[in-house]
Formats: C-alpha cells, sequence, structure tokens
C-alpha cells in the first residue's frame, strides 16, 4: 500500500483566521523547537515523560530526526511540527504511533503545544487533520488517545472531533517521574 509520507497543509484554526501549517520535522526547527521545550518546560512537564537530561541537546535532535525518519519510511509513526501563519512559528506538535496494522489497524495519537497556544483552536484544527490522514491516507480503523483524568481541556478536544472515553487505564503511562491513570479515549473509522 502507498503510504503518503508528509502532510504539509495550511489549516484554518478558528474563527478568527488563525491558520496554521503542519509538516514533518526538519533539522532547520531545531532552534525554534529547543526554545518553545524549554520555555514550556512548565506547562508540559505534568503531561510528559520526564525529561532526561539531554532532551534539548542538539545531538539528541539530531538523532531523534533520524529515528522518525526510519519510523516514517515504515509506516509506524508519523510526525508532524505545527507551526502558526503568517510566519511559520513554531507552536507544537502531533504524531501518531504505534501503527498496528493486520487485524488491529489502529494507531496512538499524542499531542503537545507550547505555552502560550493552547485554547486557540490550533490542536483541535491539527488533531482533526491528522485523524483524516489517519482514516483516509493510512487506512486505520482506530485512532487512541491517552489522556489524565485532570486534562479537561484535552477530554473536551477529543469529545468535540468524536472521540469516545472508553475505559481508564490503571498506572497507563509514567509521566513526570509517577505511574499515573488514563482514560482511553478513540474514533473508528466509521465514527464520522
Amino acid at each position: 500500500m502507498a503510504v503518503a509520507a508528509d502532510i504539509h497543509t495550511v489549516l484554518q484554526t478558528n474563527s478568527r483566521g488563525g491558520a496554521l501549517l503542519m509538516r514533518h520535522p526538519r533539522w532547520a526547527d531545531y532552534e525554534d523547537w529547543a526554545a518553545l521545550r524549554e520555555n514550556s518546560r512548565e506547562h508540559l512537564s505534568p503531561w510528559e515523560p520526564s525529561w532526561n537530561p539531554d532532551h534539548l541537546l542538539r545531538r539528541n535532535y539530531k538523532h531523534r530526526l533520524s529515528v522518525l525518519k526510519r519510523q516514517v519510511s515504515r509506516g509506524d509513526s508519523f510526525y508532524f511540527h505545527l507551526f502558526r501563519l503568517p510566519g511559520e512559528r513554531l507552536i507544537g506538535a502531533v504524531n501518531v504511533t504505534r501503527i498496528q496494522r493486520s487485524v488491529a489497524q489502529s494507531g496512538q495519537l499524542g499531542y503537545w503545544m507550547g505555552e502560550g497556544f493552547s485554547g486557540q483552536g490550533h490542536g483541535r484544527a491539527a488533531v482533526g487533520r491528522v485523524c483524516e490522514f489517519c482514516f483516509q491516507d493510512l487506512g486505520l480503523h482506530r485512532i487512541e488517545a491517552a489522556v489524565q483524568p485532570e486534562n479537561a481541556p484535552s477530554m473536551a478536544l477529543l469529545s468535540a472531533l468524536g472521540f469516545r472515553a472508553e475505559g481508564t487505564a490503571r498506572g497507563y503511562l509514567k509521566i513526570n517521574g509517577q505511574w499515573r491513570d488514563h482514560i482511553i479515549y478513540a474514533k473508528l473509522s466509521s465514527d464520522g
């Protein structure tokens, strides 16, 4: 099956005319990515695994890009940086990972927005576009997302896009150094 390896698209994100560019990460994104991650550390830490000491280093980013490129070429995972237009300002990222074929035909959704960029419609537009990519281009049947019960904005975003809560997975992911329960949300290709 031929798989589209990139989404390079501009999305309207809100009624105020905001627009968003989505594309695969590039080496030229390193400085902006590192600055956004560092400036958003406190904002992101309640929702992410603990960062290793070299998380923001240039060599780690270069290694990450080579791993991402292999995963994309195999069709295992797809990663997209999100840029606000005009000016292509990096504001976050969205990905679909752990893509399973054969009987499952599923993938796991993840996303993050830098501090100051949440709640503006960008995440919703990006996640919606990645869902289209998963169902239409990749031919997946199911997309899952895991959300901590305290993360009301993410639960609202997923619900607005037609994801349904399916239950709580106990100690599902180690977030900020602690095993945390997560509510599993899913959307099927047949959900419309």
